[in-house]
């Protein structure tokens, strides 16, 4: 096409380069536009729900909380962010997030207080929770944590055949991946660094296309 555009005259050849640039800022977002069904499944606000329910309940029924009591010795419990080694993206409010729908949920506070375990979140973190209305009486920073509390996401990606679930899918359907999600929860003695508690939580899903969107 630039070759004939030089055989005709400079002013027409100008006002044909305008059109053929035109039509190309037009088709452009089109070309660059991911296809729907092609787009990865990220982690969702549920999925934070469901991993940080998961950890209420295996905490709730560990031995770590069956061998206390409300005279046991005292325990400052220090959330850290959670650590992400997964594909996925992970903002640090999320990361934050994970961690205080655990220790803020009406039955892990409750479960706290009558097993002599206080909290204790950075002052910048303590700030935003009172933004959100989440607020408990915290010892000060001057009283050094005896406990870590600890997070970290990993995620693994296989290949999914999907014709031998659907043997009449075809296109994006026929070729994807399962993303499984695992969180895993603990609770570090920062003295001794043993780990005191665990718990796990995965969910899987299939998806379609790349591991970036």
């Amino acid at each position: 096409m630039l070759a004939c555009l030089r055989t005709i005259s400079p002013r027409a050849r100008q006002r044909s380069l305008r059109s053929i640039l035109g039509l190309a800022v037009l088709l452009l977002p089109v070309a660059c536009a991911p296809r729907p069904e092609l787009r990865t499944t990220l982690l969702r606000a549920s999925d934070i729900e469901t991993f940080s329910a998961d950890a209420v309940q295996q905490l709730a029924s560990s031995p770590f909380i069956a061998s206390r009591g409300p005279d046991a010795p005292r325990l400052i419990l220090q959330p850290q962010p959670m650590r992400n080694l997964s594909d996925n993206r992970l903002s640090q409010g999320d990361q934050w997030a994970a961690m205080s729908k655990v220790l803020f949920s009406n039955q892990m506070l409750a479960l706290l207080a009558s097993n002599n375990i206080d909290l204790q979140m950075p002052a910048i973190e303590t700030t935003r929770l009172a933004r959100a209305g989440l607020t408990r009486a915290e010892p000060p920073a001057t009283v050094p944590p005896t406990h870590a509390f600890t997070a970290t996401l990993r995620s693994i990606a296989r290949a999914e055949d999907a014709k031998a679930r659907d043997p009449g899918a075809t296109g994006a359907r026929a070729g994807g991946r399962k993303d499984t999600f695992l969180v895993e929860y603990a609770i570090i003695d920062l003295a001794s660094r043993r780990v005191e508690w665990t718990g796990q939580s995965t969910l899987a899903r299939i998806a379609h296309g790349s591991l970036i969107d």
